[in-house]
C-alpha cells in the first residue's frame, strides 16, 4: 500500500511529470527517458543509481533546465520550466543552483578563487563579497593555499573539490551532482558528503 498523505509541511521542490526524452542520431532514435515520474521535496537527499548510459545525466540536465524535454513537466520550486525563458533559466540556475559536474568544467584561464566566485558575480554579488564568500568555500574543502592556482596546476581530486566550493558558494536551494565524487580520496569524499547545505 503507498500512502498518498502530504505530512504537514510537505513542500516539493522538484516535480517531474511523464517526462519524456529522446535523441535522434540520424541513423537511430535512442529514447533516453520514458515517461520519468519524480518528485524530490525540500531538504531530501536523492542518489539516481544506474549503468552507464542509463540515462542519468540526461535526467539531471532535464531536471536542472539544461536540457529541453520532448514531453512531459518539469517545476523546480513551484515554476514550469517550460514557462521560463532561456534567459529566466540561466538566472535561476545562478541564484538557486549549485553543479558538481563529472568532468569539472572549470574555466581553465581563472584561478580556483575566480571559478568558485563566479556563480556570485553572474548573480549580482560585488566582487568583494564574492571573493570572501569563494574564500570561505575553498577553506571548507581546504584549498585555501591553492585559491590562486589555475586548473592546470591542480591535480584532479583537487579540482573537484574546487568544483564542489563552487556549487554551494551561493548556498543553492538544489545542489545537482553528476559523480561528485568520483576523483576525491575516501577521507575528502565523506567529508565533502557532511558539509552543511549540500541537499537536493
Amino acid at each position: 500500500m503507498v500512502d498518498n498523505v502530504r505530512p504537514p509541511g510537505f513542500e516539493p521542490i522538484i516535480e517531474a511529470v511523464d517526462v519524456v526524452k529522446t535523441y535522434d542520431t540520424g541513423r537511430l532514435q535512442v529514447q533516453a527517458l520514458r515517461g520519468v515520474d519524480l518528485t524530490i521535496n525540500r531538504g531530501e537527499m536523492v542518489a539516481i543509481m544506474g549503468p552507464s548510459g542509463c540515462g542519468k545525466t540526461t535526467l539531471l540536465n532535464c531536471l536542472s533546465g539544461l536540457d529541453e524535454v520532448d514531453s512531459g513537466r518539469i517545476s523546480v520550486e513551484g515554476v514550469d520550466l517550460s514557462t521560463m525563458s532561456d534567459d529566466k533559466k540561466t538566472e535561476h540556475r545562478a541564484k538557486r543552483m549549485g553543479f558538481v559536474f563529472q568532468f569539472y568544467n572549470l574555466l581553465p584561464v581563472l584561478s580556483a578563487v575566480e571559478n568558485v566566485e563566479l556563480p556570485l558575480l553572474v548573480s549580482g554579488v560585488s566582487a568583494k563579497d564574492a571573493r570572501k564568500k569563494a574564500m570561505d568555500a575553498l577553506e571548507v574543502v581546504h584549498l585555501t593555499d591553492w585559491a590562486t592556482h589555475k586548473p592546470a596546476e591542480l591535480s584532479g581530486g583537487q579540482r573537484q573539490r574546487v568544483t564542489i566550493a563552487r556549487a554551494l558558494v551561493n548556498n543553492p536551494a538544489i545542489v545537482w551532482g553528476d559523480e561528485p565524487t568520483g576523483d576525491l580520496d575516501s577521507t575528502n569524499a565523506a567529508g565533502t558528503g557532511r558539509r552543511p547545505g549540500a541537499r537536493a
